[in-house]
């Protein structure tokens, strides 16, 4: 058995990773459009793809529909993914599966490589198996893995990253350069995962260092790598000089780009989002007895810890100790943006390895018998399911947010059987989302979230800054004349 499940290893992995996804209805989901949780954030994404589309924009001119920032100008991650969906679209057409299938396929390729990893430290593939599906067992992750986020896809390319990085250590250290082009492109999807490269490079020196006890020896052997990691540190260096030089010069200020820490917070703020992320989306990021497994194996590990295999524990230290100023610098994001979660991913991963290499080093005999890997692969599969379930209640039209896509539903085709001029600008009137209901009509504009007094004096003001139709979604009454009404959705030209 062992030898038939060693020989077709990698062809069962992506058959039940394919069984998984077919589980979780990912084969339904690839076609849904932008709804329900941080729709605002996936209408941002699709608008990026669709102006580069629209407008053949070079790469370095993102754009989005909402004109809050100088014609649309604005940008925050390398848009890499949203440029490369673009071309797709030219191929295919506008078709939003596209970009969904793009982060699936990225993740798939980095839990593959991280079940390659396992396999390599573990030295056990039914273990390897049980870890690879039982991290990919969050809700959290799980959902931006089928989405329109570039979250899920810098951890593919992380994971990708830390398999060649334990290849580099074991076998080749030719395949430093692979390991930090990877952790490149995922820390310029998302700065953040810049620990990754960071804790990798430390991770070499010191453990050379503690081998030879030489400074200049150690750099001057892994200069291959400090200057691969220094050119990760200039390009993201680069691009985020681009993006706050781009975003100033357009006037954007709706991109974050820069950190909000725990320091700037009063008391009352983080008690708050403390109470949020603990009652209400710790639930989501794993089943609660996957995190309880995971800190009681962290613990041990950290009892055991003479007994750790050093090659793991010394970057599960840095990782860890990077993920907590991630946490201390965007403590203030935790609130209302569960993906931010998944940037410590990699950190659980590594420290639950050390952990549990520590615990079996300790008591081979424990975790070597058919009950230890039972239980587990029992609590594999009821957190697999437990995913799941969550997973069916994050898709709706019916929060304030998504339900713009359904309101606007026939207004587009309005629009293009009437050959409005594609730079005709628009208010959507009204819309919570900067970039949703304009991404919807597929024009420019701006959005006006309520039926407030001042928000309705808005309405001149994007009239006098060149607004062409006001797309009225509520029952009041403007006078200006209607072009087109239905159930309830009113165009109105304004110039």
């Amino acid at each position: 058995m062992n030898e038939f499940f060693n020989k077709y290893k990698y062809f069962i992995f992506f058959v039940l990773l394919s069984f998984v996804y077919i589980i979780l209805d990912y084969h339904s989901i690839l076609f849904y459009r932008p709804q329900g949780i941080h729709f605002i954030r996936q209408t941002d994404s699709l608008s990026f793809v669709a102006n580069y589309f629209n407008n053949g924009t070079n790469f370095f001119e993102p754009q989005v529909f909402n004109l809050s920032s100088i014609e649309g100008r604005a940008t925050s991650e390398f848009p890499i993914l949203y440029y490369v969906t673009s071309l797709f679209y030219k191929l295919f057409d506008e078709q939003e599966f596209i970009l969904r299938l793009i982060t699936v396929t990225i993740v798939s390729f980095g839990f593959f490589s991280l079940f390659k990893l396992l396999i390599l430290l573990l030295k056990d593939i039914f273990y390897a198996f049980i870890f690879s599906f039982l991290f990919l067992s969050s809700t959290v992750l799980l959902y931006y893995t089928n989405n329109y986020l570039p979250d899920a896809s810098a951890l593919g390319f992380t994971l990708a990253g830390w398999y060649y990085f334990f290849l580099s250590e074991k076998q080749d250290k030719k395949y430093l350069i692979i390991t930090f082009s990877l952790f490149t492109i995922s820390s310029l999807l998302k700065a953040t995962y810049f620990i990754n490269p960071i804790s990798a490079i430390l991770t070499i020196l010191i453990v050379d260092l503690l081998k030879k006890d030489n400074l200049i020896h150690t750099i001057k052997s892994n200069s291959k790598a400090l200057i691969a990691f220094l050119v990760a540190t200039l390009l993201l260096i680069s691009w985020n000089i681009f993006v706050i030089s781009y975003n100033a010069t357009n006037q954007d200020t709706y991109f974050l780009v820069t950190t909000r820490p725990i320091w700037n917070m009063s008391l009352h703020q983080i008690i708050e989002i403390w109470d949020y992320v603990s009652n209400y989306w710790f639930s989501k990021y794993y089943f609660q007895s996957t995190i309880h497994f995971f800190v009681i194996v962290c613990i041990l590990g950290t009892i055991f810890s003479s007994k750790a295999n050093k090659t793991i524990l010394i970057p599960s230290i840095f990782l860890l100790i990077g993920s907590t100023f991630y946490l201390l610098l965007f403590f203030a994001q935790f609130k209302d943006h569960d993906y931010y979660f998944i940037t410590l991913i990699p950190t659980i991963i590594l420290l639950v390895i050390n952990g549990f290499t520590t615990i079996r080093n300790k008591f081979p005999k424990v975790l070597n018998n058919y009950i230890a890997k039972i239980l587990l692969l029992s609590l594999t599969v009821l957190s697999m399911k437990y995913a799941s379930t969550k997973l069916e209640g994050r898709y709706n039209f019916d929060d304030d947010f998504s339900k713009i896509s359904i309101v606007l539903s026939d207004a587009r085709t309005y629009i293009d059987t009437q050959e409005i001029s594609k730079d005709a600008k628009f208010i959507v009137f009204t819309d919570k989302s900067p970039n949703g209901g304009l991404y919807f009509l597929n024009r420019k504009g701006w959005n006006i979230k309520d039926t407030s007094e001042l928000n309705i004096k808005k309405i001149n003001e994007y009239k006098r800054l060149g607004a062409d139709y006001l797309v009225n979604t509520t029952s009041i009454n403007f006078n200006y004349p209607v072009i087109w009404s239905k159930n309830n959705v009113s165009i109105l030209k304004v110039k």
